[in-house]
């Protein structure tokens, strides 16, 4: 007994040692490098994939079709719990890397060939895949990882890592691949991921406790349930090549769907509407599911469990609506009716403004680590929503404004983006139940785009009817359901626990 009290106290002290380690200064270099990682692989597949198959000659339904990438990261919700329940997140992170190398490695080796389009779109399928688990367990484990204070610190860490991985791919490594070849390119890439996974086994401290061995995982998959869904699957399958039934009907709805403004939602903004209406309708079926034995169920059941739910979901959906519809219609406003030019725009937007909002979610998360969140929540977003005003005074002008003045508009308002990203970002945070962390973090980023989709489908028609100048009071209007929010919801001084 002494001797397992001895061992019991070790072990307890060896975690708290990780967790000042992984509190102290550490964190600068490993929030850095992991979501530097994140943003890596995600840019690779959502932003060359289109490129590398337009260059193989591939057809323009085809490159259209390259959109399909990105709907891991809508469905990862589904298997956000599985991170929670087994291994731990920085073994699922570092296990993950190893594929995502391995798997553009596997890329690179078809990327030359036009006759291997069908190997090439699986392969980013199924990086696409792990990628998405890989953001799972980096939000996950920078949840574990660091305490609230921590949490806010490093929001423009994690930004600005972000950000730089996506222009390091969209920039000198296209640039590369486009003079070495894809092949050659490919591999560079893989070598670069290769050396992040290299930095994170050495780095990120060990922050948890194991859950159940990955093992365990395994076998559940291949347990007769899962076989059996497989089977009746394939059934399905093979009696609509035989029928076509389903194809018949998905016809006659798309050619129902295609003259109504749901044709401009995506398949991406579908699932993120579908995972909305679900949870509402798990929030009314929850006193029944709080009895399920499934671990899987619980981590929705617990997310739904917590104080004042419907208002975090009503916050999280609405927080951004105006941010969403303004930038819907930003460029067609400046480039139509401003004059400005593409390559203006793409300076003052891509450059200027990206230095602004990294600069303005560094200070905000300092700032909400400092003093909390309820102390800067409010200038924060009114920061966010009140410079949409500047397009309604740009849209009244009787002539087009000058460059200086549409840069200093557009550096302000990506400002006060910044300021509203540190803010969502901590409050989604807290969003997270400790026991489900991967689970939770996974369906509120699902919940952030419902607005964007309904930005998308509708800000085309509302411009056209009422002109920029209402449409953009109209974006300011939108967003002050979100605001009014700020009144009711919870987690504004912490993370507040469930009623027993």
């Amino acid at each position: 007994m002494e001797v397992g009290a001895i061992l019991g106290r070790v072990v307890s002290q060896s975690q708290q040692d990780e967790a000042q380690r992984a509190n102290g200064k550490l964190p600068h270099v490993w929030v850095s490098t992991t979501y530097f990682a994140e943003g890596y692989p995600y840019t690779i597949i959502n932003n060359l994939a289109e490129i590398l198959f337009q260059q193989l000659g591939a057809s323009l339904r085809v490159v259209g079709l390259t959109s399909l990438f990105h709907l891991p990261w809508n469905l990862k919700f589904l298997w956000g719990p599985l991170l929670d329940r087994y291994e731990t997140k920085r073994r699922w992170l570092i296990g993950v890397e190893v594929l995502l190398t391995i798997g553009l490695v596997v890329l690179a080796m078809f990327a030359s060939q036009t006759q291997w389009l069908g190997a090439i779109g699986t392969c980013f399928m199924l990086l696409a895949v792990l990628a998405a688990t890989h953001d799972i367990a980096i939000d996950g484990y920078y949840l574990e990882a660091l305490d609230e204070e921590g949490q806010s610190r490093f929001v423009g860490y994690r930004a600005m890592a972000y950000k730089a991985a996506s222009l390091l791919v969209r920039g000198p490594l296209l640039i590369l691949a486009g003079a070495i070849g894809w092949t050659l390119g490919l591999l560079a890439m893989a070598a670069i991921m290769g050396i992040v996974l290299a930095v994170h086994i050495f780095l990120l401290p060990r922050a948890e406790t194991p859950k159940k061995a990955i093992g365990a995982l395994a076998r559940g998959l291949l347990s007769l349930r899962w076989i059996f869904v497989g089977v009746a699957l394939g059934v399905v399958v093979l009696v609509e090549r035989k029928l076509g039934v389903l194809s018949g009907v998905m016809t006659q709805l798309r050619s129902v769907v295609a003259v109504t403004p749901l044709a401009k939602i995506s398949v991406g903004g579908w699932i993120a509407v579908g995972l909305f209406v679900a949870l509402l309708v798990l929030l009314v079926l929850k006193r029944r599911l709080m009895h399920s034995k499934s671990d899987y169920a619980h981590a929705f059941v617990d997310f739904l469990g917590q104080p004042k739910v419907g208002r975090v979901l009503a916050f999280v959906v609405l927080f951004r609506c105006g941010e969403s519809f303004l930038q819907k219609m930003k460029w067609p406003f400046l480039n139509d009716v401003m004059k400005m030019s593409v390559g203006d725009y793409g300076f003052v937007n891509g450059t200027l403004g990206v230095v602004a909002s990294l600069i303005a979610t560094f200070a905000g998360g300092w700032l909400i680590s400092k003093q909390g969140l309820r102390r800067w929540i409010w200038p924060f977003v009114i920061a966010q929503n009140l410079l949409n005003l500047l397009y309604v005074w740009l849209a009244s002008q009787s002539t087009p404004a000058s460059v200086g003045v549409l840069t200093t508009v557009i550096t302000l308002e990506h400002f006060g983006e910044g300021l509203g990203t540190a803010v969502f970002m901590v409050y989604l945070m807290r969003c997270c139940d400790p026991r489900h962390k991967a689970a939770h973090m996974a369906i509120v980023t699902a919940l952030m785009s419902v607005s964007f989709t309904i930005a998308g489908v509708a800000s085309g028609f509302i411009a056209e009817r009422i002109g920029f100048s209402s449409y953009f009071m109209f974006s300011f209007i939108a967003a002050l359901p979100g605001m009014a929010l700020l009144f009711v919801v919870p987690h504004l001084d912490g993370r507040e626990s469930a009623p027993a």
